[in-house]
């Protein structure tokens, strides 16, 4: 039997690995295409903190009855350290439609070495 070509179930089988191979691989660099929220949440996190410690360290007299007070991102806003969009909010990187403006931020003042530490609480 001389053939000059290929049956159509053995390009039918090819096709068919073909695709197989195609669906695994895609599969697998999808995930490599995925954004890491996380350290963008962190990130938004860090900058909060560090111009809570710059608000707290311009207005001491937060600290007049106590070492330890709460303060708001809204509040940061308000004052100029933040900047929030349009409507003046702070929105979440990971869901557009939060936003951060009722956050707090505990400030913890340590007056012999004049130093604010702020930390964003969940």
């Amino acid at each position: 039997m001389d053939k000059l070509g290929y049956s159509k179930i053995e390009i039918l089988i090819v096709i068919v690995l073909l695709g197989i191979v195609a669906f695994i691989t895609i599969n697998k660099t999808s995930y490599a295409f995925a954004v890491d929220k996380t350290e963008a949440v962190n990130e938004v996190k860090y900058l909060i903190e560090i111009q809570a410690e710059d608000y707290a360290l311009a207005n001491t007299t937060l600290f007049e009855e106590t070492d330890t007070t709460y303060i708001s991102v809204d509040d940061l806003i308000e004052a100029g350290y933040l900047i929030g969009n349009e409507d003046g909010l702070l929105t979440d990187p990971t869901d557009s439609s939060k936003n951060l403006n009722d956050t707090k931020v505990k400030l913890e003042y340590n007056a012999d070495e004049n130093n604010v530490t702020a930390t964003v609480v969940d």
